[in-house]
């Protein structure tokens, strides 16, 4: 009788164990999904950033924290990804990302210097479009229009942190002129864009403000871009950083609203 009940508490000790595990990773669907393989895009250019400006401005703790931070997130990003079952059918897709993400990694471990930071500009440049494409897939998979302004408003996102990287790289003189060129394309993508999801009928007044907001922010950064602001270097990085980090979290609040609509659209279909 004894061993019985010890079996059975072991059994449950098992169960326990087995919940507490699972409850690990946070249950989620496919809105979530989208806006979280959207975070990967956006990952891949602000640790790209972070790790350039530990060079250029080395004292300076906070671009350690968002690296830190940053590389965690991703990390912690695939493990759920990769355990989200409805999207087995394009799991080929997301082990791209997952061998795109160890090169990277590889060298983002390593001290921040002119030529590693150079390494890691063209590695993000491969990491991002390896991101994107699962993002599309799973866009696809949605099957619905909804899907596509998580995936815009996502991409949003990493535009902000790409403007601010390619800013950064070409400070440091580690990109040569694509970076200045690439700069240009992306504050007139986020522009053209921002317009789009502005005019998307789904928007609620809470998403619409949010969006003009990152409008006037963009308009704010664009001054920095262009020379307009009278400022030493340094200012003049915080300034750009600061403002398109202010970008990331509006279009982060925007992205998160048109996932859960995403979600209610689905949850009412069913």
């Amino acid at each position: 009788m004894k061993c019985v009940f010890v079996l059975i508490l072991l059994l449950l000790c098992g169960e326990l164990s087995a919940a507490n595990s699972a409850s690990d990773i946070p249950a989620f669907n496919m809105g979530d999904a989208i806006n979280i393989a959207g975070r990967q895009r956006m990952l891949s250019q602000r640790i790209t950033q972070a790790y350039i400006l530990q060079g250029v401005q080395p004292d300076v703790e906070k671009h350690r924290l968002v690296f830190e931070r940053s590389m965690r997130e991703f990390e912690r990003n695939l493990h759920q990804l990769a355990s989200f079952e409805p999207a087995a059918p394009v799991r080929d897709v997301l082990q791209k990302v997952q061998e795109e993400w160890r090169g990277f990694a590889e060298i983002a471990r390593e001290p921040a210097n002119k030529v590693t930071a150079a390494e890691l500009f063209r590695r993000s440049n491969t990491l991002l479009p390896a991101a994107h494409t699962y993002v599309m897939r799973l866009q696809a998979l949605a099957k619905h229009s909804s899907a596509e302004l998580v995936n815009i408003s996502g991409r949003q996102r990493m535009l902000s942190q790409r403007i601010a990287k390619n800013y950064v790289a070409h400070h440091w003189g580690i990109a040569g002129d694509d970076a200045s060129q690439m700069l240009y394309e992306d504050l007139a993508e986020f522009e053209q864009m921002l317009a789009f999801l502005l005019e998307s009928p789904l928007n609620t007044p809470e998403i619409t403000r949010n969006l003009l907001k990152t409008r006037g922010h963009l308009s704010y950064a664009s001054r920095g871009f262009d020379g307009d602001m009278q400022m030493s270097e340094a200012r003049q990085i915080h300034v750009v950083t600061g403002t398109t980090d202010i970008m990331l979290r509006n279009m982060n609040v925007v992205t998160g609203q048109y996932a859960q609509l995403l979600n209610e659209i689905s949850l009412a279909a069913r």
